[in-house]
């Protein structure tokens, strides 16, 4: 990494965008793009460009997540209940396939919480809650603990 690092500040990368910083990477460099992609967060955060959990639009995106024993469907409808008793609102969609197995909320503020399931690996399912479009970086502890909290009671819920 810290190879990359000095290729990036010999380029005066900190004046680039995250876009401009992975294209950099990927047709001068030739580094692969996922590797470019993760250069370029780390990049961003080591010099004061980015905070740990900022998006490259600049909003923050926080999360939670949980192996919980059950079904996707009785899983998720846990989550919308307890989405539901989170946001005051039903969700604005819900898809049950089991590749995504997924309830969306869009809040007043305009942030997107996200509530999935993964399909059951040794009768457990992965639960997570993401929310993003997060505009105050302030905001994201006092998020991520209650987004904690609601997976801690889906998987009470489910139990």
């Amino acid at each position: 990494m810290a190879e990359w690092f000095e290729i990036l500040d010999a380029e005066a990368a900190t004046r680039l965008s995250h876009d401009q910083i992975v294209g950099l990477l990927v047709d001068v460099y030739e580094a692969p793009e996922w590797g470019a992609q993760s250069v370029a967060v780390r990049y961003a955060q080591e010099r004061g460009m980015r905070l740990p959990g900022q998006q490259p639009d600049g909003t923050f995106s926080v999360s939670a997540s949980r192996s919980i024993p059950g079904s996707q469907s009785a899983l998720l409808d846990v989550a919308i209940a307890q989405g539901a008793a989170l946001t005051g609102l039903e969700p604005d969609a819900v898809h049950r396939l089991p590749e995504r197995t997924t309830a969306e909320w869009t809040l007043a503020n305009g942030e997107l919480l996200v509530a999935s399931v993964g399909q059951p690996a040794s009768g457990q399912c992965a639960v997570s809650l993401v929310q993003s479009r997060i505009r105050l970086p302030e905001l994201v502890a006092r998020l991520r603990e209650t987004l904690t909290t609601t997976v801690v009671r889906i998987a009470r819920d489910a139990a």
